[in-house]
């Protein structure tokens, strides 16, 4: 069971608004990070390539090119997660009625990464709940 709307004195409209636009932003970035995380896979592939033409005398460039494309996938991976999770909660006009719900499954999220010592992950649904939910952010 929810609590208390946290949002109850702005207009349905206002909040549908805000988080509509907050998960098309979302989106963006995913797509982006897909097609970096795509880039970087091959850029992988590539140094791996040459590390082994070079006699396997490019470990560096190996190991930079492997933590580049890992740091950019789990970033990638995060942001997919919570899209898809917000997808659910859609409706057929691209609105999400059930927004209370929401919240309250991406707090619970946060609860469980923070008890897991999962602080990137925690940092990040954050500052998504920030952008989608916090009353500062109905500046139009």
């Amino acid at each position: 069971m929810s609590g208390p709307d946290p949002l109850s004195h702005f207009t349905y409209l206002e909040i549908q608004k805000r988080i509509v636009r907050g998960f098309q932003e979302l989106k963006t970035v995913t797509e982006e990070l897909a097609s970096r995380t795509r880039q970087l896979g091959w850029k992988q592939r590539n140094v791996l390539i040459d590390h082994v033409y070079s006699d396997y005398q490019k470990h560096h460039q190996l190991a930079f090119a492997r933590r580049e494309w890992e740091e950019t996938s789990r970033e990638y991976n995060m942001h997919k997660g919570l899209y898809e999770l917000m997808r659910e909660y859609r409706d057929i006009y691209g609105y999400f009625p059930e927004y209370m719900e929401l919240y309250d499954q991406i707090d619970r999220i946060l609860d469980l990464a923070g008890r897991q010592d999962e602080f990137e992950i925690a940092r990040f649904i954050l500052n998504w709940k920030q952008k989608l939910f916090f009353k500062d952010q109905f500046q139009d």
